[in-house]
């Protein structure tokens, strides 16, 4: 049983669903839409937005968008909020077109002729599986650098994400696919799971980073981003390439996957290393003072040895 309602009155057939993941946006959620229905495309497109049971307007707002745009706009909302994982996973699994375009609630596109740009060239190039570009990056109501300009090739290939994330989420284009729903649960980068998770779905395909600027990138106190800011940069990194690995086994062999963010192999080999020990560390801290300070030592070695009987 679903714990979210499906709106739906769509195109039967669209050949893009947009898939948009929302929380908390009344401020901005307008302007994502509508840079969904100012696109031209000689194709029908379908906007697919996903609300995690906000606590502002923004479930009234895109209610009010379905009811005026019932053709084009359908509507999954968690009868609870079930966290941005959950909710990306239930939008990829009920997406309708041909291909998938990514864009979240406090993000916008800026071309009007993205879709059918992008649409045109995975058409035309059945040896890529996505097709991404740039984005301006917008924070505290200025726009300000590029993001994705820093590539010093436009082709990318499965490898090239088991050490680093090279694509902006909300310029980017997938060819649809039933994705691997155990591959998105607890990841900090739930988009960078997702690319390796479509280019091995196509084996032998590859992504297109475009030179365009498609979009604006929001930092915002609510983004997803600002929610991972207690969490050290590299743990998380790390963290994501230990989901990688567990999932897909790179071969880190391979000279070009051999840094990671400008760390040798090796020295993520130790950092690893070092994430394990802490976790051992901690336990036995536990442990340490739960005898030290709970109860006997008599008492806690019957307790230990019947838990070890029970693993």
């Amino acid at each position: 049983m679903n714990d979210f309602i499906i709106i739906n009155e769509t195109h039967t057939s669209p050949i893009v669903s947009v898939a948009m993941l929302t929380y908390n946006h009344e401020r901005y959620i307008v302007e994502a839409i509508e840079s969904v229905l100012m696109q031209k495309t000689d194709f029908p497109i379908q906007l697919v937005i996903a609300e995690d049971g906000s606590s502002d307007h923004t479930r009234s707002l895109i209610l009010e968008y379905q009811q005026k745009y019932p053709e084009i706009i359908k509507l999954i909302l968690q009868k609870k909020n079930v966290g941005a994982n959950q909710n990306n996973i239930d939008l990829l699994q009920n997406l309708d077109g041909k291909y998938v375009a990514a864009l979240e609630g406090d993000d916008y596109w800026i071309d009007s002729l993205k879709l059918q740009k992008q649409v045109n060239f995975l058409e035309a190039n059945t040896d890529y599986s996505i097709h991404s570009g740039h984005a301006q990056l917008l924070e505290k109501g200025k726009l300000t650098n590029i993001i994705g300009n820093g590539h010093q090739k436009k082709d990318f290939k499965i490898k090239d994400f088991f050490t680093k994330n090279n694509l902006v989420t909300c310029t980017m284009v997938f060819r649809n696919y039933k994705i691997n729903s155990e591959y998105l649960k607890n990841v900090y980068f739930g988009d960078w799971m997702l690319y390796v998770d479509i280019l091995n779905s196509f084996p032998n395909s590859k992504a297109y980073v475009s030179e365009e600027c498609y979009s604006v990138y929001r930092i915002n106190e609510s983004g997803a981003m600002a929610q991972l800011e207690g969490i050290k940069s590299d743990q998380k990194h790390f963290s994501q390439i230990e989901k990688i690995n567990h999932f897909f086994k790179p071969d880190y062999s391979d000279k070009d996957i051999s840094i990671i963010n400008g760390y040798s192999i090796n020295i993520y080999k130790y950092f690893l290393i070092q994430h394990e020990l802490r976790k051992a560390l901690n336990i036995f801290w536990r442990h340490f003072k739960l005898i030290h300070f709970k109860i006997p030592f008599r008492k806690y070695l019957s307790y230990f040895r019947y838990r070890k009987q029970l693993t």
